[in-house]
């Protein structure tokens, strides 16, 4: 090849290189195109199958007046529409809005209980068909309506509202209230064959929605979304777990359930109890938790029915602290940590019996324990455990260490 020919050689490659780019760069979707979703939101509809309800960032968190009726912060805007599908809703919210809809952005999806008792699966597979919504985003059940959560969710910590609902589940890893569930987790356990999948609950706290009854307002840890007594805002909080049976809800954990659940499947960071005291001076201790070690459980099959058994190995910290308590006295500490041991033995023993015996429920993943009990698909299959769950007992064998080196000694 002569130079002229790779002149002209070189210059229709250039040409069409600059074409290419051209077409690229006009077919390019900016930030001002598109409509940024952090929120999705889905209740049961009036008139059509189910209301859809979008929660959209500013861009650059604009201080600008929103079209929003809500008193939310100004970083993002909620429109809500009634339509018989999502995609369908989607679809009309980009003519409305004059841009389209992107879920890449999306933290946590919102469905109403309401909603939730009647089956999701449906709303899920949907959603998770779409390329841009995220897996791992979290999945809440609200106790009100998924639009009036989404409403109230305004960031007062954070001024970065797609920051503000990734942060906001991982206090389950210092209260133990709750646990940060992804969609994806969900999906894959309403089709396990051991195992029924969980959800955050939420809610909107107001006064309207505190707890008034004696018994739980007492102690914290009974309390679920929506029903502490904290005054100020209104806002929504996530307190306590939505227990499924299949896609299909079927009841919900408090606080102190929710702990349990962490505990016997391993999964607790950190928790803060309330026991009763052995000790005269004090009508109840606080206490911080966490796993000693790591949760041992088993299964055996008596009979046909489950006979399950749970060894947790708890370690505590004593906050409550009285000065005429000689902390020292080993006599005093054993007290601590058996009346410790039997208000968990208690709690534990009545949530596994709650799981098993209300709600048929298997949130736990024992079904894994006896799988080995099965040579093939078709005797685990015919065995249907998550039947057969409700037949279950429970052995829960409970240590607990109350750690020395937080005691106060006498110097």
């Amino acid at each position: 090849m002569n130079n002229k020919a790779r002149k002209v050689f070189a210059i229709v490659i250039l040409t069409i290189l600059i074409i290419i780019s051209s077409a690229n760069y006009y077919g390019i979707k900016g930030i001002d195109n598109l409509a940024y979703v952090v929120a999705i939101g889905i209740d049961k509809g009036d008139n059509e199958q189910l209301k859809l309800s979008l929660q959209i960032s500013l861009p650059g968190g604009s201080n600008g007046e929103s079209s929003s009726s809500s008193s939310q912060s100004s970083s993002m805007v909620t429109n809500s529409i009634e339509c018989s599908s999502i995609n369908t809703g989607i679809n009309l919210f980009n003519s409305h809005l004059g841009k389209e809809v992107n879920l890449s952005h999306c933290k946590v999806l919102v469905i109403s209980e309401e909603l939730a008792s009647d089956g999701i699966s449906e709303f899920l597979y949907t959603l998770m068909n779409n390329i841009q919504f995220r897996t791992d985003s979290n999945i809440i059940i609200s106790k009100c309506d998924a639009n009036v959560f989404l409403e109230s969710s305004a960031p007062v910590l954070d001024k970065v509202s797609a920051r503000y609902y990734e942060i906001a589940p991982s206090s389950s890893e210092y209260t133990g209230y709750t646990e940060s569930i992804t969609c994806n987790e969900f999906l894959s356990a309403t089709v396990d064959s051991f195992a029924q999948p969980i959800a955050i609950l939420g809610s909107v706290n107001t006064e309207n929605t505190h707890n008034s009854d004696s018994d739980s307002s007492s102690d914290s840890n009974y309390y679920t979304a929506g029903e502490t007594p904290i005054s100020g805002d209104v806002g929504v909080e996530t307190m306590g777990l939505a227990v499924f049976n299949g896609d299909t809800l079927v009841g919900e954990l408090n606080g102190i359930e929710s702990i349990c659940h962490l505990i016997v499947s391993n999964k607790l960071k950190n928790a803060q109890i309330k026991i009763p005291s052995p000790i005269e001076e004090l009508e109840h201790i606080d206490l911080y938790i966490e796993l000693e070690n790591s949760t041992k459980n088993s299964v055996y099959l008596v009979n046909g029915s489950p006979y399950i058994t749970c060894r947790p190995k708890i370690s505590a910290k004593m906050l409550s602290m009285n000065g005429n308590i000689d902390l020292s006295d080993e006599t005093i500490t054993s007290k601590i940590e058996q009346a410790t041991k039997e208000y968990l033995q208690e709690q534990i023993l009545s949530y596994l019996y709650k799981t098993s015996k209300d709600l048929y429920a298997d949130v736990d993943s024992f079904g894994l324990y006896a799988l080995k009990y099965f040579s093939t698909t078709e005797e685990w299959e015919e065995y249907n455990w998550l039947h057969r769950y409700k037949d279950a007992f429970f052995n829960l064998d409970i240590s607990v260490n109350l750690r020395s080196s937080y005691l106060l000694v006498d110097t």
